[in-house]
């Protein structure tokens, strides 16, 4: 197997602690398995000395596969596996030293959070208002951190979180008198074990004459305590990572673990490996522009002999409409051209809520796609339940929908009580919401629940008598925030709730394209209905933080604007930026042969458009290499630099195309000046003003009807034959002169 002078020096140094700083697209796995290979093949320790750690399953299969290929049986003698997996078998043949039988049970996320639910109703803390899952993630972190409960101080807890540290200690005394640990309690025994049994330490001290380690930026204090402790015989540790794609800081991951290692490991050798097989020279220089800017790093360089390579291209667009729909129809024309397969195209978000606009536009053009790492986003539960109040709104006798949301917040219905009103709608043959009210009327629900469905009727028919007459988004809003949805997730205060919440602003924003009820819940059946679940050629669309590890011919990075990414939360905590950085370096060095960044200068938030000011990492690009097109109809981006005085505007030199010219990206072919995209919405929108009187008759362009003939007007409302969707009336806003 073929290896670069730097590849081969970390294959070779098999002596000491050796930190291998690989890049992005340096071959880091390469490396780890032709040691193993080298350390084997000159008998300097055998298989089954040797300790090999990554963070998947996935990864260590990957990494076995290899190195059986070359040693063949052997393989199987290797500790090959995950933190946990490799923390498990230990523990399993030493449970008696930390207290556990030798039967003991590894429980899983559902098992934790029954039971922290039984701990917080023994203390009588309202799992409404500071539910389970808070209180696992939290002590999670303190595993992750080695913080015992003991060692809390329960001032500074109390008030997110009450008496956290008595629920720890109950939590920890219950899973031991069950005999069971969580994933957390692995690492944290081994380290119990290893301090308590010196003799047992000694043995795996002795045992793994070779230690290595991938990703290692990723590790938490526990693991690389554990690390530390295995390798302190031989000191033969091998560090694989790199400082500059840590980006997992909020599930435990510490950097400083690497950047300390050399003090850890006094005399320790670094090796840097910076030519990448994956980029082309611009996308690199790109990426090291960015993330010089940090300075908690080692620094290194990436290279590549792949050649310059196209320009890296960053957009400005209008507002987020127009910049699904030009993202959508550019990868149209590309997968068209046969320039790109759709699997070798991505599209890569900072958050998980920014699919939908794409995916909707991915559905307009026809294109098919996958979203990795998460549910599409029709399909994720919180929207799905959003959906469900608005159609039990639309028409109360959908059972389905009421069903789904009936106890969603919890209102104390239980389900006997939910099946005996269903059953009594089929014996009278009345829906499952008439089944409620005249169950009401009638007094045959007692207690809360009585009130709290009594409450969830009177809102849902004061809503229903509100539709076609509010705009929609701020129905749902409204609805969504009367009925406690809203409420319910914020109380949970966790990263997927945050995450969820998100999903539901999105879901909102999305209503406003729609003049009436009927027409979106029909556009979301369609889309349903068009879904293929057994897609294989397909433009993936997933967040940064799921695309690690993966590269795509093309990439798209869409949203770069200052409060999405880098994102607004992360700003403000102790080091975010430079992790927000670090983000958009892994975005940046995803893409192989080309790059495309862009902004929105407005956007949709709760139904309302607010203005945005272009990412801050847009101006640490490097000028020569990157290619800038302006996509505003004819506004100037001075102008818009001006309405901001307080950000310090990227030295662009703007160029004010109006369309996607022939010369810029002609590799996606010719769009044309009759292009839909030619002028943001909002242009075309004032024309269709300028001629309501004469457009009646003409061809327009809905970013998710289509294309379509005007057949009537009516104010502000355009009644349009759509090519594929049939007749429907929308607002003229939203529709383009095609």
């Amino acid at each position: 197997m073929t290896l670069n002078s730097p590849q081969n020096e970390a294959v070779q140094t098999t002596q000491g602690p050796l930190l291998v700083l690989a890049g992005a697209g340096t071959g880091k796995t390469k490396v780890l398995t032709s040691r193993i290979i080298n350390i084997v093949n000159s008998y300097l320790a055998s298989p089954m000395q040797i300790l090999a750690v990554t963070f998947t399953n996935k990864a260590a299969a990957e990494m076995k596969k290899r190195i059986g290929e070359t040693i063949g049986d052997q393989v199987n003698n290797l500790w090959v596996g995950t933190f946990h997996s490799i923390a498990a078998r230990i523990l399993r043949r030493h449970p008696e030293v930390v207290g556990l039988g030798s039967d003991f049970t590894i429980i899983d996320d559902d098992d934790q959070t029954r039971l922290l639910k039984q701990i917080l109703n023994d203390f009588g803390i309202d799992i409404k208002q500071y539910p389970p899952k808070n209180y696992l993630n939290k002590i999670s972190r303190y595993k992750d951190k080695m913080i015992s409960a003991a060692a809390l101080e329960s001032t500074g807890f109390e008030v997110s979180l009450p008496r956290i540290k008595e629920v720890y200690e109950t939590y920890q005394y219950r899973l031991k008198a069950m005999n069971a640990a969580d994933f957390g309690d692995l690492l944290l025994y081994n380290l119990e074990i290893f301090r308590s049994a010196p003799d047992i330490l000694a043995y795996y001290q002795d045992k793994f004459r070779y230690v290595l380690v991938d990703e290692y930026q990723d590790t938490n204090n526990a693991q690389y305590q554990w690390l530390i402790k295995l390798s302190e015989a031989h000191k033969n540790i091998c560090c694989v990572g790199d400082d500059d794609q840590s980006i997992y800081s909020w599930r435990g991951a510490n950097i400083a673990n690497i950047l300390r290692f050399e003090k850890e490991f006094p005399g320790a050798k670094v090796i840097r490996l910076e030519q990448n097989y994956r980029s082309t020279s611009r996308i690199l220089k790109a990426a090291d522009s960015v993330i010089v800017n940090n300075k908690e790093r080692h620094g290194k360089t990436l290279w590549t002999d792949k050649g310059e390579g196209e320009k890296v291209k960053v957009i400005s667009f209008a507002d987020d409409r127009m910049e699904a729909a030009s993202v959508a129809q550019m990868i149209k024309v590309a997968i068209a051209a046969q320039k790109y397969k759709p699997s070798e195209i991505a599209v890569l978000v900072r958050a998980g809520y920014q699919t939908r606009p794409f995916e909707e536009s991915f559905i307009q053009n026809s294109l098919p796609y996958k979203v990795i790492g998460g549910m599409k986003f029709y399909e994720r539960m919180e929207v799905r339940d959003s959906i469900a109040y608005l159609r039990i709104c639309a028409n109360t006798s959908d059972d389905l929908a009421l069903s789904r949301i009936i106890n969603v917040p919890k209102r104390g219905v239980g389900e006997a009580a939910i099946t005996s009103i269903y059953e009594r709608s089929k014996i009278e043959g009345i829906s499952f919401f008439a089944a409620v009210k005249k169950s009401l009327e009638e007094n045959a629900i007692k207690g809360k629940a009585r009130e709290a469905l009594k409450d969830l009727v009177d809102k849902i028919e004061k809503t229903a008598a509100q539709v076609g007459e509010v705009n929609l988004a701020e129905l749902a809003k409204k609805l969504l925030e009367d009925v406690g949805y809203i409420a319910m997730w914020k109380s949970e205060n966790t990263l997927e709730a945050q995450g969820r919440l998100e999903n539901i602003e999105e879901f909102i924003n999305s209503l406003a394209d729609f003049s009436t009820m009927t027409e979106f819940l029909e556009y979301v059946s369609l889309i349903e209905a068009r879904e293929d679940k057994n897609l294989v050629d397909a433009v993936t669309v997933m967040t940064v933080h799921a695309a690690k590890g993966l590269e795509f011919d093309l990439v798209f990075v869409p949203g770069l604007e200052d409060g999405l990414f880098p994102s607004g939360r992360s700003v403000e905590e102790r080091d975010g930026l430079e992790e927000e950085r670090r983000l958009m370096y892994v975005a940046i060095t995803r893409a192989k042969r080309e790059l495309i960044l862009s902004h929105a200068r407005s956007r949709y938030v709760y139904g309302d458009v607010q203005m945005q000011l272009p990412s801050r990492f847009l101006k640490e690009l490097p000028q020569n290499e990157i290619e800038v097109e302006e996509m505003f109809g004819g506004q100037s981006f001075s102008s818009f630099r001006s309405s901001s005085s307080n950000y310090s505007q990227p030295q662009f030199s703007y160029k004010s195309n109006q369309q996607f010219s022939g010369q810029n990206f002609s590799k996606f072919g010719q769009a044309g000046a009759n292009s839909q995209y030619a002028k943001p919405p909002a242009t075309k929108a004032a024309e269709v003003s300028k001629e309501q009187d004469g457009i009646s008759g003409k061809r327009v362009f809905h970013q998710k009807f289509g294309y379509g003939k005007v057949i009537g007007v009516d104010g502000n409302k355009l009644e349009i034959s759509f090519e594929k969707t049939g007749t429907k009336t929308v607002m003229k806003d939203f529709v383009t002169l095609a």
